[in-house]
């Protein structure tokens, strides 16, 4: 029997420190990819100074080079909605409003959030933190909703709603058309076995990642050399019908190329395919689509 095919997506962050923004687009193009990740961070993309003229130059340049955006993700790295200062949330949830109106210029359904950060030595309260992302989110959904943008919350070893039940339980409760979960399996081989953490965020799933990584070693790195086990990540996928994007996340600060062909082989052999599209953001045949 014919296993159905995944698609498969690359990301700009694998070039991130190592070559300008335009060469990662051309590397991805040149490598076969068709649908991408960009990640806004710099020194490749700052959101808050890239125009008009530049994003109607990268739309010419994506139709140009045939990629197009699955979704943007800011990478998180000084962004963080639960943080207890006053303005840096508002810091961050201005960053994200930003993020969402890059995505709809750039025609990319999906913005990728990370719930937050609590600090490990002195965490704000559980609740407080709830309620300081309940907030963000009906100011950021609304926005989103108005632009046609869906937010997916993605799974993080963060330690806070890291996990698939977690994030559904979020995600349920808000109950917007436009929220969802991108789930990303080397953020929870600690937390979870990624065939119960899929089965559990099911239907919700809008995108999913994937990289290599340790259970001791947080890592984004090639299929093979980690412990992530990608042909039970495929089962899983697959068992809730996942007919969307599976994005390779290589971010490990070694040059991308010209080992992107062997792990793409690798999953080739597994059954994701650049040639496969997928659906963004994908939802299960009858359920209900966001609207603009």
């Amino acid at each position: 029997m014919t296993r159905p095919a995944l698609a498969l997506g690359g990301t700009t962050y694998s070039w991130l420190h190592q070559a300008p923004f335009h060469d990662a687009l051309r590397g991805l193009a040149a490598t076969g990819f068709r649908q991408i990740e960009i990640t806004t961070a710099a020194p490749h993309l700052q959101t808050s100074g890239f125009g008009a003229y530049e994003r109607h130059e990268l739309r010419r340049e994506l139709a140009t080079l045939g990629l197009t955006v699955t979704s943007v993700n800011p990478g998180f790295l000084d962004i963080n909605l639960i943080s207890p200062s006053n303005d840096f949330r508002r810091a961050s949830l201005d960053a994200v409003l930003g993020e969402i109106e890059l995505a709809h210029d750039l025609e990319a359904p999906i913005v990728i959030l990370i719930p937050g950060r609590r600090h490990a030595l002195s965490p704000a309260p559980a609740d407080a933190c709830r309620w300081w992302l309940d907030q963000a989110l009906r100011l950021l959904l609304d926005r989103a909703g108005k632009l046609g943008v869906t937010i997916a919350l993605e799974t993080s070893p963060y330690g806070y709603l890291g996990d698939a039940s977690q994030l559904a339980q979020v995600v349920d409760e808000i109950a917007a058309p436009n929220l969802g979960i991108a789930y990303d399996v080397a953020n929870t081989i600690n937390q979870e076995d990624p065939l119960d953490g899929v089965r559990t965020a099911g239907h919700r799933i809008r995108i999913a990642h994937m990289s290599d990584t340790w259970r001791g070693r947080w890592a984004h790195t090639s299929p093979g050399r980690g412990e992530v086990d990608f042909a039970r990540y495929a089962e899983a996928l697959r068992s809730i019908g996942f007919g969307g994007v599976t994005v390779f996340e290589l971010i490990d600060l070694e040059p991308p190329l010209p080992r992107l062909h062997d792990d793409i082989a690798a999953f080739e052999k597994l059954g994701w395919s650049l040639d496969h599209t997928g659906t963004v953001p994908w939802r299960p045949a009858g359920a209900a689509s966001s609207s603009g």
